[in-house]
């Protein structure tokens, strides 16, 4: 049986590269797995954890004389597992702060927009009369000409009083 560091050097032979880097995945791959996988409590991060481990060895990111395999790889899938966490946990706190403005914007928005809804309502109750009654049926949902044929009045009279009308309402708010 070759050691790791017999397999690791065999990684940078083209010939024995493929059979080197099964013999180390099937040696430590379920071990690291389980490692991650208690830090992530996730199995799809887990397993990419896993992969993105093994890819690093064979991308040269170990250095065989500074000490053993395992230790690297154990040291790498615990550094890995820490980091996702802690950017896990950030992302959390972001949505959660995101959450938060977008709730208190929604209920600034529903604030201001039944104060207008309530200016508006009491505006509405001081119209005079004929800019009222021509108000009302709009809302209802009529246009110009079933307006006029309601109240029995030109369609220009009811343009005019809603002419009038916007003119009421922007002094009334300032606008």
């Amino acid at each position: 049986m070759l050691s790791d560091n017999d397999l690791y050097l065999q990684l940078k032979i083209d010939s024995k590269k493929e059979s080197a880097f099964r013999t180390l995945y099937d040696r430590y791959s379920s071990s690291l797995f389980r490692f991650i996988y208690r830090f992530t409590l996730n199995q799809q991060i887990a397993e990419e954890l896993l992969h993105d481990i093994f890819i690093q060895l064979l991308d040269d990111k170990y250095n065989h004389s500074e000490g053993n395999l395992q230790s690297w790889l154990f040291t790498v899938a615990k550094n890995k597992s820490l980091n996702h966490t802690k950017k896990a946990s950030f992302e959390t706190s972001d949505d959660l702060t995101i959450a938060k403005t977008a709730s208190d914007s929604d209920l600034e928005y529903s604030f201001i927009n039944h104060n207008l809804l309530k200016n508006l309502s009491l505006l509405e109750s001081r119209l005079p009369t004929d800019l009222r009654q021509t108000w009302n049926l709009k809302k209802q949902g009529l246009d110009y000409l079933q307006i006029s044929q309601a109240l029995s009045i030109p369609v220009g009279t009811v343009k005019s009083r809603f002419s009038r009308l916007v003119d009421h309402l922007k002094k009334e708010f300032n606008l």
